[in-house]
């Protein structure tokens, strides 16, 4: 609300407020919405009166007045708070600030200009104090009222007809012997002159929201986005900078105080001459008068002030004045005497007459003015200076501290209150009608606001997330998106859109190849490929994929768990059982679970994972990715509960695969002749099987969602360290995290805590298992197409037992670089993006991704011949996949 009520506000006007009203009585709000000024009611005046009488209570009359929300005053208000009118009092204020001191550097001997222009700054001061004290109940009683009035009363004292000092006049130093009494008194003066200007100082305060680096266009489009938390800045900006306005124009009022008392070294030759000239001329000495004369201006020859006139008189008392005689003739001579070099001032102010009773000289001090005058505005600028640059240092201390920290966080509720009420879409129904939030409406709700709408959606939120029905908006999807929706989301979105069908099981096709890359020149494959994500276990033989297992296993730790030839021996008749367990199906065979074993090898020397895992972790991951597989039948965890199979009856049709991939592993471990764990102890036993059942029962896809979310959770809770190790500088110079780098202590913490360490190791498997859209197109094609040809196996299993075909598996309709570009978008590219965030080594992966994916519709669009519409379509799912991994490695914000 933009209320006018006091309380509301702070005293201080803010500059980033209450001066920005618009001309129909309302004010934009930071956050980009146009906010009304709420009206309030007047108080009976029986409550008024309840209260004692102060500041506060009258800022509250003023603000409930009828006057107050009168179209006068809001026009008023709109005048004073504009812009015009600031950058005229910016002006008014330049001119009172300097104009005096400008004059005396100048030497003008009149002061008709400046009674003008300062009279005029004067009424402008006068009407701008008067007009906010009836229409800004906020400067009622503030700090910038009082300087107001103290800077405006002080105006008298530079308009000559006021109390000004006149140009055209010189200065008279009296001669009654009390120099340090005069001194204190000229010295009382010279402070209240600076406390008066200081009092104007407080207006620069209002020039400070004019400054380019405080409201430029930058900062406003900021301010349209972060919302609340440039409200506050404003205000800490404006409390800060009064403050230090206040200091600094105190020390400024109160310090020459000091110096009133203090008697300085000053210069008492004049009143001297003068003393001597009068005594000769009073014993009639009138020749060593004119000598003495002669003898005062050569005295003063050597310096920038000195005499220039001298003349015999009298006093009056009455007058204040000196009045020469030149009737007689040692008065003609006295009077006819001047200096050969000096000749009086141009602006007689810059004289002083120094004089007795009898003798009067007069002195050139217009230098010593000048220099007062430039010292005086130095010193202006000096106190201008000294308030902006605190106050702007100030403001930045507690921007960086709390503000910028603030709009972080205000930030990720606007991004998380996006992607809640994107999700309670399909709950519209429930919400009444008004509550319902566009795009639009995020952008420009306030942020509090905003937070209170998103609390009330977060049960619906929990709810949704764990049973959420598929999107209903699939009429424009090809069979093959619809399809990886379906494995995705495990239901069947065939049978919602035909009713005439019946109910089939969600069909989830789990574990694409992993990418593997191993050291194996020894069998058959160069040491090139094995470092690269080149490597193809399909091209090897039975016994090449065997050796590579047992190389890539036993080869991993240098001292680690196989180490003498027993160990080694063992390891090979385990691997050897583990082959015979594959099943020979097109997909996950032992050709698959030798890629897996690799990609985890090879994922956690990327990882360096050895600065967050222990050894007997790392061990049980390449042990679980070995069996993570076994005795699979080629068919999705749907289709075995669809058709009642023994292992969905067996395991309740939850993850009946994966539980029969972990019965089958430790069925084999626990035969003497292949058990690889033999030499470790109990616990360890137990640690390293509660590691493999854990990672190899997340290999279902059911938990892939999940997953991908966890990973953005651990990006976001610890956004600060991840930044900060962008930011650090890397190996050979560059400012990226290189491959195997965790860069700081910090990263290793989080990867090594408990909970984060089982989300990893989940992670690696898993990334290992469905990683062979990220290998090179070479591998990634010659995968997928296997991958395809188990889908169709299990396609044509559905016609032969009258089920629902699923798209995916149905090899006389399926597009197959369709849908292994939907394969690629739904759920490799939002999977492989978090972990790139996490780990930038993993670029190499995002960017194969993004070149396969750029192959598969080059194949789509020669294979199929799309209309234009069709093409452009799936080039801009491309391109936002594209896009989307380029700012994953850059490390920006998820869109």
């Amino acid at each position: 609300s933009n209320s006018r009520q006091p309380e509301q506000h702070s005293p201080a006007r803010s500059l980033a407020g209450s001066k920005d009203s618009s001309k129909n009585g309302t004010r934009r709000g930071q956050a980009g919405g146009m906010e009304k000024r709420v009206s309030v009611r007047p108080r009976s005046s029986e409550a008024l009166k309840t209260k004692p009488w102060n500041v506060h209570r009258l800022q509250t009359a003023l603000a409930h007045s009828s006057f107050y929300h009168s179209p006068p005053a809001d026009a008023l208000r709109n005048f004073l708070q504009g812009k015009t009118f600031a950058a005229l009092m910016v002006v008014a204020l330049l001119l009172a600030l300097f104009l005096p001191d400008i004059w005396v550097l100048t030497g003008v001997n009149d002061n008709t200009f400046t009674d003008v222009v300062l009279t005029i700054v004067m009424a402008a001061f006068t009407f701008e104090l008067i007009g906010l004290s009836c229409v800004d109940a906020s400067y009622l009683g503030s700090f910038f009222q009082l300087m107001d009035i103290f800077g405006t009363i002080s105006m008298i004292f530079d308009i000559t007809f006021m109390a000004g000092t006149p140009a055209n006049e010189p200065t008279n130093a009296t001669n009654d012997g009390d120099a340090k009494k005069n001194l204190m008194l000229l010295r009382a003066a010279r402070a209240a002159k600076v406390g008066a200007r200081a009092g104007r100082l407080s207006r620069v305060l209002r020039i400070l929201r004019f400054l380019p680096f405080l409201a430029g266009g930058k900062a406003k489009e900021q301010a349209k986005q972060t919302g609340i938390a440039s409200i506050i800045s404003g205000q800490l900006a404006n409390l800060l900078a009064t403050r230090v306005a206040c200091l600094t124009i105190i020390l400024v009022m109160v310090i020459p105080l000091f110096d009133i008392w203090t008697f300085p070294q000053t210069d008492y030759s004049l009143q001297t001459w003068v003393n001597r000239l009068s005594a000769d001329v009073e014993d009639y000495r009138m020749a060593d008068v004119m000598v003495e004369l002669d003898m005062m201006g050569v005295f003063y020859s050597g310096y920038d002030y000195g005499p220039f006139k001298a003349c015999l008189g009298s006093w009056s008392d009455a007058s204040r004045s000196f009045t020469c005689n030149t009737l007689s003739v040692n008065a003609s001579m006295v009077a006819d005497w001047s200096p050969t070099d000096r000749q009086g001032p141009s602006r007689m102010a810059s004289s002083v007459v120094v004089h007795t009773k009898t003798m009067m000289v007069q002195f050139n001090m217009h230098h010593n003015a000048q220099l007062e005058a430039a010292f005086a505005i130095a010193t202006m600028f000096f106190i201008i200076f000294i308030m902006v640059f605190s106050g702007l240092t100030l403001s930045s201390v507690v921007t960086d501290l709390a503000v910028r920290p603030l709009e972080r966080m205000l930030t990720t509720v606007r991004m998380i209150a996006s992607t809640v009420f994107k999700f309670s879409a399909e709950v519209h129904d429930e919400q009444p009608e008004h509550e319902e939030l566009t795009a639009t409406d995020i952008d420009s709700s306030n942020e509090m606001k905003l937070l209170e709408k998103v609390v009330q959606k977060l049960a619906i939120i929990a709810d949704l997330q764990t049973a959420r029905r598929m999107p209903e908006q699939t009429e424009g999807m090809r069979d093959e998106d619809l399809g990886i929706l379906s494995m995705m989301h495990g239901s069947n979105i065939v049978e919602e859109k035909e009713r005439n069908r019946r109910k089939s099981m969600a069909h989830r096709q789990q574990k694409k190849v992993s990418q593997v890359s191993v050291r194996l020149e020894d069998f058959g494959v160069t040491q090139e490929v094995f470092h690269s994500w080149n490597f193809n276990a399909l091209s090897l033989s039975k016994g090449q994929r065997q050796s590579s297992a047992v190389f890539t296993v036993s080869k991993f730790h240098d001292d680690g768990f196989i180490t003498s030839p027993d160990e080694v021996a063992m390891l090979q008749r385990f691997v050897a059982a583990v082959e015979k367990e594959y099943l020979p199906v097109p997909f996950h065979s032992f050709a698959h679970a030798v890629d897996v074993v690799h990609g985890t090898s090879r994922l956690m020397r990327l990882l360096q994972t050895s600065a967050f895992l222990t050894e007997l972790e790392e061990f049980a991951l390449l042990i679980a990715a070995l069996g993570h597989d076994l005795g699979h039948p080629g068919v999705n965890n749907g289709f075995l509960s669809e058709v009642s199979h023994e292992l969905a009856l067996q395991y309740n049709d939850r993850s009946p695969l994966e539980n029969m991939h972990c019965a089958k592993l430790y069925t084999l471990l626990g035969k003497p002749e292949t058990n690889v764990l033999f030499k470790l102890s109990k616990e360890q036993y137990r640690e390293v099987r509660k590691n493999c059942i854990e990672a190899i029962l997340h290999t279902d896809m059911m938990l892939h969602q999940g997953m991908v979310k966890d990973l953005q959770m651990i990006y976001q809770m610890n956004t600060e360290v991840f930044e900060a190790a962008e930011n650090a500088p890397g190996d050979h110079g560059s400012n990226r995290p290189h491959e195997g780098n965790l860069s700081n202590m910090a990263e290793i913490e989080i990867f090594g805590s408990a909970e984060t360490k089982v989300k990893v190791m989940d992670c690696i498997l898993h990334s290992a298992d469905v990683s062979n859209p990220c290998r090179t197109w070479e591998v990634t094609h010659a995968w997928a197409l296997v991958c395809l040809e188990e889908f169709f196996a299990q396609g044509d299993q559905e016609k032969i037992q009258n089920l629902p075909v699923q798209f995916l598996n149905d090899r006389d309709k399926l597009n197959k670089p369709n849908s292994q570009i939907g394969f690629i978008e739904f759920m490799i590219a939002p999977f492989f993006a978090a972990q790139v965030r996490l780990w930038p080594a993993m670029a190499e992966l995002g960017n194969n991704m993004v070149t396969n994916l750029g192959n598969w519709q080059d194949l789509w669009v020669s294979e199929s011949n799309p209309g234009e519409e069709e093409k452009a379509k799936v080039k801009g799912r491309v391109d936002r996949v594209r896009n989307n991994m380029a700012d994953a490695i850059a490390r920006k914000p998820a869109a």
